[in-house]
């Protein structure tokens, strides 16, 4: 990939739209999401995670409360419609899926 097209990713990855669209799916796993009442407190973009997804859009993986045993991956997209930025897809890892499961039964 060209450093060109992969600093273009990086630049939308790191957008306000972007933060948004990975801010309102952490709310939606936990609702005191970064507070002292949250599991999560904080997350950080793996910008090495950054890259072209095959089936279109960007890819890119979180970290959350700073381990990498938490993550979340998402697919950045432009929805055809409406031309904005929407999450396409991703999933969470294991011990975060524990860790939000725990979160919801208490």
């Amino acid at each position: 990939m060209k450093q060109v097209e992969h600093d273009e990713m990086v630049r939308i990855v790191k957008s306000e739209e972007v933060k948004k669209i990975i801010e309102d799916d952490l709310k939606e796993m936990d609702q005191f999401y970064l507070t002292n009442k949250g599991k999560i407190k904080s997350y950080q973009i793996d910008d090495k995670s950054i890259n072209h997804s095959p089936m279109g859009g960007i890819k890119l993986k979180i970290y959350i409360n700073n381990d990498e045993e938490l993550y979340v991956f998402f697919t950045i997209n432009k929805d055809k419609k409406s031309g904005k930025l929407v999450n396409d897809g991703g999933g969470n890892s294991a011990k975060f899926e524990k860790m939000i499961t725990e979160r919801k039964s208490e």
